[in-house]
């Protein structure tokens, strides 16, 4: 199942087996967009199931603000509240070190390939 959620202009949303896949479809998350997107995942996040996986897709998005890692940090939060298993996938090296810089590695396990992210969404 396949759909593009309340705000279609930043998050796709898909929900393979159960999980939440949410994939930012902007190319930067600053102040403008942290808000859009932390409101339109918060809803769905909320109506996951324990024990699944809240997949972060950041494969699209070149930039992050700190605004926009701080809407990663509460989703993150919302995640582990609701027994939702946070992960990011798709980030660039540059996003990588970025959270890896900040610390919001340890908050997230992390895919960086699609292969890497079928065994997570599988245990």
């Amino acid at each position: 199942m396949h759909d593009t959620g309340d705000a279609p202009q930043f998050v796709e949303f898909n929900h393979p087996a159960g999980h939440l896949v949410a994939r930012v479809v902007v190319p930067s998350i600053g102040q403008a967009e942290a808000t859009e997107v932390r409101d339109a995942i918060a809803g769905r996040l909320a109506a996951t199931e324990r024990g699944r996986c809240f997949v972060l897709d950041l494969s699209e998005v070149s930039l992050i603000s700190s605004l926009g890692l701080g809407t990663c940090v509460d989703l993150r939060n919302l995640a582990e509240k609701g027994g939702v298993r946070p992960v990011v996938f798709g980030m660039n090296r540059h996003l990588v070190d970025l959270f890896r810089m900040m610390r919001v590695d340890r908050l997230y396990e992390f895919a960086r390939s699609q292969q890497e992210l079928d065994a997570l969404v599988a245990r």
